[in-house]
């Protein structure tokens, strides 16, 4: 499945680090373990980066993405009015070109902004957690829904296209805690494809996909896309609702990890010698 791309392993560190409290050997470590591991094991090193999750952005970790070779940087959190600004103008997708001061214009990383964080269309969880209906196609059926579920997620993806350049449109399926039910997602999703092609398919073409699918097809697209040099910094989903509070909290914890990133550095340095 990895070799014929139909799985993507995207990412790939150890975890998917937050970009304000770590220093940048600690970010370094987490990804280089977890490329390494997957080298190993598959063969492949993952060319995009996903921190749909951390609470804001640094042009530090895009500098440091780019330069462990990442085609592309996913996210879901930026701050509310940035979000809206961006939604208006179409920015929602640009060339990060951290410290371009010093480091010039041949580092740089496509970013995406996602649309709805990195949820489900909102109507369209078809995980067990959640009591949306199946998608059901069958006309003889009582439970049919097909229909009004294709004009809901048409709604949707046109309303996408209005906030992005190109008319290849990026759709996340799932969530926190989601896949419990993977067969009922992916019942529900074939159905969807099935229909939404046969039925609207002279607008839309719905297709499985993967990140770095999407970032070759928008590529291929004569397309100037707006700039950034800074950070992401602080994020605010809302008035008054600032997540920085984690910038000062758990010193302790953050003393213990200070302490073993340097014990692990100097113990490299000795493996290395």
């Amino acid at each position: 499945l990895v070799k014929n791309g139909q799985l993507e392993l995207i990412n790939g560190g150890w975890s998917m680090h937050d970009e304000a409290c770590p220093t940048y050997e600690d970010m370094i470590n987490n990804m280089m373990i977890g490329h390494d591991f997957i080298l190993n094991e598959f063969g492949v090193k993952p060319r995009i980066g996903w921190q749909v999750d951390p609470f804001g952005h640094s042009n530090a970790n895009a500098r440091l993405f780019a330069e462990m070779g990442f085609d592309a940087l996913f996210f879901g959190r930026l701050d509310y009015q940035d979000k809206n600004k961006r939604m208006n103008e179409k920015s929602m997708e640009w060339i990060w070109m951290p410290n371009a001061d010093s480091l010039g214009k041949e580092v740089n990383l496509f970013t995406h902004a996602m649309y709805n964080q990195y949820q489900s269309p909102n109507g369209f969880d078809f995980d067990m957690l959640n009591d949306y209906d199946p998608w059901v196609n069958d006309k003889e059926s009582d439970t049919f829904n097909a229909e009004t579920y294709a004009q809901g997620i048409m709604k949707d993806i046109d309303d996408r296209a209005q906030h992005y350049l190109t008319d290849d449109i990026f759709v996340v399926f799932g969530g926190d805690f989601e896949y419990m039910n993977a067969f009922q997602n992916y019942a529900s999703m074939d159905n969807m494809i099935s229909y939404m092609n046969a039925n609207y398919g002279d607008k839309y073409h719905f297709r499985y996909s993967t990140p770095s699918d999407y970032v070759d097809a928008v590529a291929k697209h004569n397309v100037k896309w707006p700039t950034k040099y800074d950070d992401m910094f602080p994020y605010s989903d809302s008035p008054d609702s600032y997540w920085t509070g984690y910038f000062s909290s758990r010193a302790n914890d953050k003393e213990y990890i200070r302490r073993a990133s340097s014990n692990f550095h100097s113990s490299s340095q000795l493996m290395a010698g």
